[in-house]
């Protein structure tokens, strides 16, 4: 949306502006009529965000009623499996120009360039191709999107309707906008997804739990470079792994 602003210099001058700003929504979240959660977001793909926070608290769900209502999401988990994290087999090997490049398309994007205001998250392949990208207020909610669509999505989960095609998340690598703590490392873990990088920093505790269920851990993805944290061996540079 777009609201009329003043815009004031230092020396008192100022311009009257339209400025784009992000219409965002308190969402509240239940699980099987449960209050879980109460979360600002954009109010958009919330059927992903509610199963990627389902995911975060141990329910990994199999079939499912969604719906909304004004101000709420409502899901009813007919079918689950609970699930802990496990350490992850590394069995996925990427370039680091690859992790770099599709970190630069994960950040083209007009209403990120245009506000400032939104964290984005995307999962791809070993080459760099896009599958599928999410934007809100929040880098957890975004993360929590992409989450959500891979539990949605892929292949062993089952009796999941409306979903034509399957994704195999070996060699898939999941990308942030924002800082990674603990809990965004967690997430990835739970989902299966062996590598998360973000164009910012990784917090202690991301590192720590990382390093021990062998997720791949990369912050500062810019400007050409990035910092692994953890398990480099699944990062290829100039042919090499990097270990």
């Amino acid at each position: 949306m777009f609201r009329q602003i003043y815009r004031v210099n230092a020396d008192g001058s100022y311009q009257l502006l339209e400025d784009q700003v992000i219409d965002d929504d308190s969402i509240r979240i239940y699980v099987n009529n449960e209050l879980i959660e109460e979360t600002n977001c954009i109010a958009k793909n919330l059927e992903e965000l509610v199963i990627g926070k389902v995911l975060y608290r141990g329910m990994k769900a199999l079939r499912w009623n969604f719906k909304t209502s004004t101000g709420a999401a409502h899901i009813e988990l007919l079918q689950y499996e609970k699930v802990a994290p496990e350490k992850l087999a590394i069995s996925t090997a990427v370039s680091a120009q690859v992790v770099i490049n599709a970190m630069q398309e994960l950040l083209d994007n007009p209403l990120h360039r245009a506000t400032g205001a939104i964290h984005l998250a995307g999962l791809y392949t070993a080459d760099g191709e896009n599958i599928v990208k999410f934007e809100d207020v929040g880098r957890h909610n975004a993360l929590d999107k992409v989450i959500g669509w891979v539990v949605k999505n892929v292949k062993n989960v089952k009796n999941v309707k409306n979903v034509k095609n399957k994704t195999d998340l070996s060699g898939k690598i999941l990308l942030s906008s924002g800082r990674l703590p603990l809990e965004m490392a967690f997430k990835c873990v739970e989902a299966g997804i062996e590598i998360l990088a973000s164009k910012a920093p990784v917090m202690a505790s991301a590192i720590e739990f990382s390093e021990e269920f062998n997720l791949t851990l990369i912050g500062f993805v810019r400007e050409n470079r990035m910092n692994i944290y953890t398990h480099p061996e699944r990062i290829i540079s100039n042919k090499r792994k990097c270990y």
